[in-house]
């Protein structure tokens, strides 16, 4: 009979133990996951700015070389035929044009982080660019006003 009775101190974890550690791991859970989703989205808006400025300031460029918008935000990266207009109508100076004025991976404009495309709202009139995503950012405001 007393080879069957177990050693003192060869027992294993009891179940109240065994829940303990489970929900404080949970609670470790809890705490860091959100904070690392939460980076991804301010590496993608910081990605958006970025994008954002270099499109605005060849916008500017564009213009400062031509005379006037240009009439679509492709004209950016090919040269506007002879005799085109810019975005108010004016006839644009197409010998002054130094493009391309964006430079990517793969000679296109850049893709908006959020809609993987390079989608972006464009007005010719005042060569305003932004985001055509329908998200919000973590500050609250829409993408589609930065």
């Amino acid at each position: 009979m007393m080879s069957r009775m177990v050693k003192k101190g060869t027992r294993g974890f009891t179940l109240i133990e065994m829940l303990i550690v489970i929900v404080v791991i949970a609670i470790l859970a809890m705490i860091v996951i959100p904070r690392l989703l939460g980076a991804g989205r301010k590496a993608k808006e910081s990605a958006l700015k970025g994008d954002l400025q270099q499109l605005r300031n060849s916008i500017q460029q564009f213009e400062a070389d031509c005379g006037d918008f240009p009439a679509a935000i492709g004209d950016l990266m090919t040269a506007p035929a002879a005799g085109s207009n810019g975005g108010n109508g004016i006839a644009l100076d197409v010998g002054a044009w130094k493009g391309p004025y964006m430079r990517t991976s793969d000679n296109g404009l850049p893709k908006d982080p959020f809609t993987a495309a390079a989608d972006w709202t464009y007005v010719a009139t005042s060569g305003d660019v932004h985001s055509a995503s329908t998200l919000t950012a973590l500050d609250g405001t829409n993408y589609s006003d930065w």
